[in-house]
């Protein structure tokens, strides 16, 4: 199974788990603000249910998005055809714009779906493609257990994780696969969960912080790690 077929899946067939990373893209855009700049050059690779991309798109910025899925790329050029510039990301793991063209680089949860020689020309791409001192958001899971979530094809025994996961990440590592940037951030945080109603999401709320204090105690798993960087 390829990664093509993988997301082309989760887009059309299983979207609405995309709606878990919201928490994660509220903390990020905390992060941004502190950074947006009018006319500022935008791209995001594997941007998912278009969560972020509805904050980011204005006129106020010229924003690029380029993923793995034909059919998201479909879908949302359907949707956002007047705003957007959708880009069809495939196998070589190139970024399909010019050197030193882009303010703003943003993967979310997407490193971590690479093995090491397209993680090596992503990170390649991302020094090609940023301006000298502006910056990448990137989060990915922390110290990810990567067995825990294998599975197996009952129809030609293929073991793969469901997710098609294949970095695990901590913290010295990440640190050590970008280490041609600055580091501005890099820390872990939780992802609270969300509800499909108002007890649900109250619930989430109460987990969310009962983890990050227990987490001063004690390593809970299920974090990611926030990485913001400069060139």
């Amino acid at each position: 199974m390829s990664d093509n077929t993988l997301w082309d899946y989760h887009q059309k067939e299983n979207r609405k788990h995309l709606v878990s990373g919201h928490p994660r893209q509220e903390i990020l855009l905390k992060y941004i603000k502190k950074y947006l700049r009018k006319g500022s050059k935008i791209m995001e690779i594997g941007f998912g249910d278009w969560f972020l991309l509805n904050k980011l798109a204005s006129s106020w910025f010229e924003v690029m998005w380029q993923d793995i899925s034909g059919e998201n790329i479909q879908i949302s050029k359907w949707l956002f055809w007047e705003k957007i510039d959708f880009l069809l990301w495939d196998t070589s793991w190139k970024i399909l714009t010019k050197d030193e063209s882009l303010d703003w680089f943003i993967a979310l949860e997407v490193l971590e779906h690479m093995d090491d020689a397209q993680l090596h020309i992503c990170i390649s791409e991302i020094n090609r493609v940023l301006k000298k001192g502006w910056l990448a958001f990137i989060t990915v899971p922390a110290k990810e257990n990567l067995k825990n979530y294998e599975c197996i094809c009952p129809n030609c025994s293929e073991v793969f994780h469901r997710w098609w996961h294949k970095q695990c990440f901590d913290m010295p590592k990440l640190k050590n696969s970008f280490n041609k940037f600055w580091i501005l951030v890099c820390k872990e945080f939780f992802i609270r969960h969300v509800g499909k109603n108002f007890i649900e999401n109250s619930i989430g709320w109460i987990m969310f912080f009962l983890r990050n204090i227990l987490n001063f105690f004690i390593d809970i798993d299920n974090k990611s790690y926030l990485l913001i960087i400069k060139k």
